[in-house]
């Protein structure tokens, strides 16, 4: 039996991976951008920002295969 892509628990998870991916990709310009010049405690905590994003992404994208995969 196929997931219904338009099943309320996937279309939270769409929505949730939509967000973290803009939030990751402004994170990672805003490094590429001012990484050179921050302060390195600004530089640490930026890419602190950045690898949480990257990871929450990851996890979206996990919950999203196993919510496939479960079918």
């Amino acid at each position: 039996m196929a997931i219904d892509p338009e099943s309320p628990q996937e279309q939270m998870l769409v929505v949730e991976y939509h967000i973290i991916t803009e939030q990751y990709a402004a994170a990672v310009g805003e490094l590429a951008q001012h990484g050179s010049t921050m302060t390195k405690e600004d530089y640490g905590k930026l890419l602190q920002i950045v690898e949480d994003a990257r990871n929450e992404c990851e996890c979206i994208r996990t919950a999203l295969a196993r919510l496939h995969d479960a079918t």
